[in-house]
């Protein structure tokens, strides 16, 4: 039986996002077009007799306890469904920490499954992505691991978007930025109750992605990281066809026709201090 499971965990890019306003539950009614990447962390899961969860990590500053969704994650899924035992969490951390890559909800998927084989336990997806809701947002679209349009609070798959492989250079400025605060700074009202039926497919040729691209977070992001906005004008000079803050930010991409083309604007591009590059393109097959 096997005992011990290896997953790669990948971070995401929203390609568009739109905040249709405040929910009466304090949340936000988001709907967001979400692409997996080839940027990903490497987790390394092992069931263990002691009901006892450990995470170690070759990253520093990485929570070790109950500050690590990984671990939350492997909590819950223990308690809930009453399991023996406990597990040993070995996380290779590539993805930057809040960066708007969902980076720690991936880890957390990445649990979610894990231990669903491990123990045997035969959830469906459905019942993986209801636990995921309770850890966050992000959880459930990585639980269901292929390109999708979400909403809701960000955990609801609206439909499944079509394959696209997207080259990009990525950009992180060294510098976490709290999702919690980048909402709060935004001024929205209550959700709109028309116009938000409407299902937009991105353009299948990248070249027109640049029109598609859209992210309503940026605006407040950028009132506490002017540098977004630098980076995007950086990423543009070296050839970028389109650039868009992800998710809750501070990480910015830039679209390029192929990985060659990336990868040389990567060696043109002029990097700050504490900046940190990444080439990677979405993943058609996961």
């Amino acid at each position: 039986m096997t005992e011990r499971i290896s997953l790669h965990a990948p971070a995401k890019v929203n390609l568009r996002l739109d905040v249709l306003g405040k929910r009466p539950d304090g949340y936000h009614e988001i709907r967001t077009w979400i692409y997996p990447t080839s940027l990903t962390d490497e987790l390394h899961i092992t069931k263990v007799n002691t009901a006892k969860i450990t995470i170690t990590s070759d990253h520093p500053d990485l929570p070790r306890g109950e500050g690590n969704l990984a671990h939350r994650a492997a909590a819950l899924f223990l308690k809930e469904h009453a399991l023996a035992g406990g597990v040993q969490i070995e996380i290779i951390k590539r993805i930057p920490v809040a960066a708007g890559l969902g980076g720690g909800s991936s880890d957390a998927a990445a649990v979610l499954k894990a231990i669903n084989i491990l123990w045997g336990a035969d959830v469906p997806q459905e019942g993986l992505m209801e636990m995921g809701a309770k850890l966050g947002m992000d959880v459930p679209f990585f639980i269901v691991g292929k390109s999708a349009m979400m909403g809701g609070k960000g955990e609801q798959l609206i439909t499944a978007l079509p394959p696209l492989k997207l080259s990009m250079l990525l950009i992180n400025p060294g510098h976490p930025l709290s999702t919690q605060q980048v909402y709060e700074q935004g001024k929205w009202g209550l959700t709109k109750k028309q116009g938000d039926n409407k299902i937009l497919m991105p353009p299948q040729d990248p070249e027109k992605m640049g029109k598609f691209l859209h992210n309503d977070l940026e605006e407040p992001a950028q009132e506490f990281m002017p540098i977004i906005d630098i980076i995007k004008g950086k990423l543009l000079d070296v050839g970028a066809r389109g650039v868009l803050m992800t998710g809750s930010g501070p990480t910015v991409f830039g679209l390029f026709g192929e990985e060659a083309e990336a990868r040389r604007a990567a060696a043109d591009l002029t990097m700050e201090d504490k900046w940190v590059s990444f080439v990677a393109h979405t993943l058609v097959d996961v």
